[in-house]
């Protein structure tokens, strides 16, 4: 485990705005429940994460080689929001996005 994040936000956000974000559906569907939040709100949320927000860097739990990120955002949007994601391809991958 990490005490920093291993993607930068820059890089986070980038891939956010380039529209290389997949959300998984169990992310939709816990933002949803939660937050009442869709794919947009998702990646605005995304957009407005801060460095304060990291919580932890780990490996991914079937495939050491792969790192994922951990965020707990507290007041993001108005809501406590637990995020974590990895990057693949090029691509940002949320895994997890719901209440604190």
């Amino acid at each position: 485990m990490r005490d920093q994040p291993y993607y930068g936000l820059k890089t986070v956000k980038f891939l956010v705005s380039s529209n290389r974000c997949i959300i998984n559906q169990k992310a939709r569907d816990t933002a949803s429940k939660c937050f009442g939040w869709k794919k947009a709100d998702i990646e605005k949320a995304l957009l407005k994460l801060q460095p304060k927000h990291f919580h932890k860097s780990d490996h991914k739990y079937d495939d050491p080689s792969i790192h994922v990120d951990y965020y707990k955002a507290r007041g993001l949007m108005g809501e406590n929001v637990y995020i974590h994601f990895r990057i693949e391809d090029d691509y940002l991958i949320i895994c997890s996005f719901k209440e604190v």
